[in-house]
């Protein structure tokens, strides 16, 4: 209760936080919701890891669900920025924009965590049998993230290297299927080794065309 004072006199008066401590709070967060599962990490954890106390941290989130959201937003940015605008605004064409997005998830992440397990799909499983809006927005960030695939898969049917009589969605989304199972395997067994091969496999089942098939 004496938190919640502390928050609200803070707003009354007008008190403003410093710039990023959000983000630093948001950032803590998603390591430890990480490491230790939303549902194993309290809100008094993240305000230690951020380095702020619980005034600052309610001041911007008045309910851990609050942050939960904000973390799935937090992991949303990562993905984009790290892995599908990076291979859509490449270089490669066709075949090599899914083999190099194949090739980035299989590396990921590694800093002060086990080898492998993508930490969106880590949440999924977690929180969308728990709460509908946490289920709502991580089926909006699966969304996007697959239809950032299937603008890989269509500049590839319009090169004649994939089947262009599957839908591209449809291909999108069985490939990174593939891919995010490979994960949660990878995230039990800790083997670098088999995840990349599974990556890499998941490339490979793609409906790619044989042109050496076709007739000259």
């Amino acid at each position: 209760m004496a938190v919640k004072v502390e928050v609200k006199a803070a707003v009354k008066a007008g008190k403003k936080e410093a710039p990023g401590t959000r983000d630093q709070i948001v950032a803590a967060a998603a390591d430890l919701f990480y490491l230790r599962g939303y549902q194993g990490t309290s809100l008094d954890t993240v305000a230690r890891k951020a380095e702020v106390n619980r005034g600052s941290l309610y001041y911007f989130f008045r309910t851990k669900k609050n942050l939960g959201l904000a973390v799935i937003g937090h992991y949303e940015r990562l993905i984009h920025l790290n892995f599908i605008d990076p291979v859509l605004k490449g270089k490669t064409v066709g075949r090599g924009k899914l083999e190099r997005l194949a090739a980035l998830y299989s590396h990921m992440p590694r800093a002060e965590s086990p080898c492998c397990g993508c930490p969106i799909g880590k949440l999924s499983l977690e929180l969308s049998g728990i709460d509908e809006d946490f289920r709502l927005r991580l089926k909006e960030v699966w969304a996007g993230v697959i239809e950032g695939i299937a603008v890989m898969v269509r500049e590839a049917q319009a090169e004649g290297a994939l089947d262009a009589e599957t839908e591209s969605g449809e291909i999108a989304r069985s490939f990174f299927g593939q891919i995010q199972g490979a994960h949660i395997i990878a995230r039990s067994t800790l083997d670098e080794g088999a995840l990349e091969l599974d990556c890499r496999r998941a490339v490979e089942n793609l409906p790619w065309v044989d042109k050496s098939d076709k007739q000259p």
